[in-house]
């Protein structure tokens, strides 16, 4: 089994920050191909398009056109597809009777059917790299909150509960086939992703300084994205690895316990998130 990625064509969804970027820049530093996406091409471009074996497009994975405008950019490059790496997603932290529809449909439509759906259409690609080099990949950023969906961030956990579904059904299908099917179930990172789901993306790396949240190095993510493009089995990682405890959410009696406590604290919940929100976006 191959110790990096070296030589293999990758797409890296949301390269322009956070997990995106230093998966990029990891994955260009071990040899392998990478067309990456954003919606904001200049940001884009600054941050990763100076990179050997990078290439950089233009794209909203939510909207349809832009995924068959990725998939077909990683073909006329480089005239297969090896893996990819579906990162891209956005937050949002409130009660779901505080959240407006339109938020509803962009995280849903970028966390769950975008990652669906660009699946569906780089799968035949990536079976045939599979017949043919031995192997594919498929790598889902997921989150802890798959695992435990606790407020203020239930619909985001939802998505994030519908791609761990997602994928442990679509290993069912592939993997006698020779692609592999992983997520990579992060807690808090210190990214954009809260500033970004409620309208205030960051326009430079200056500008983001005071919009990240609070965790982890994107870099130790992007660690174990890279080790699943060389696993010889399909995994499900918690990065940091203790996080994996959040599973214990959904266990009774633990679960009920959560469901009286956490319901009874539902308008501190809102002033909390309400007050994170203001500082991550003014």
């Amino acid at each position: 089994m191959e110790s990096t990625a070296r030589g293999r064509v990758v797409l890296v969804t949301g390269g322009s920050a956070g997990i995106g970027r230093s998966t990029v820049t990891r994955l260009a530093r071990e040899g392998a191909h990478v067309v990456t996406c954003a919606r904001g091409g200049e940001r884009l471009e600054q941050a990763v398009g100076g990179l050997p074996g990078v290439s950089t497009v233009v794209a909203d994975v939510a909207d349809a056109g832009g995924r068959d405008r990725l998939l077909d950019r990683v073909l006329d490059e480089h005239g297969r597809l090896d893996a990819v790496v579906l990162n891209a997603g956005l937050g949002w932290a409130g009660l779901v009777e505080d959240m407006p529809g339109d938020a509803v449909e962009r995280l849903i439509g970028l966390n769950l059917t975008g990652v669906v759906e660009l699946t569906r259409i780089a799968l035949p690609h990536l079976l045939s790299a599979a017949a043919q080099r031995g192997r594919a990949d498929v790598v889902t950023v997921a989150s802890v909150a798959a695992w435990s969906q606790v407020p203020p961030l239930t619909v985001y956990s939802a998505t994030k509960a519908g791609v761990q579904g997602f994928v442990k059904g679509l290993r069912r299908e592939v993997t006698a086939r020779g692609v592999r099917v992983h997520t990579v179930n992060p807690g808090p990172v210190r990214t954009e992703w809260l500033a970004r789901g409620h309208g205030s993306p960051p326009v430079s790396d200056d500008d983001a300084r005071g919009r990240l949240s609070r965790g982890i190095r994107p870099d130790r993510v992007a660690d174990q994205i890279a080790g699943c493009l060389t696993s010889p089995w399909s995994r499900t990682v918690a990065v940091p690895r203790w996080m994996g405890l959040a599973r214990l959410g959904e266990v009774p009696p633990v679960n009920r316990v959560l469901d009286l406590v956490l319901s009874r604290q539902a308008d501190r919940i809102r002033r909390v998130a309400a007050r994170t929100v203001e500082r991550r976006t003014g």
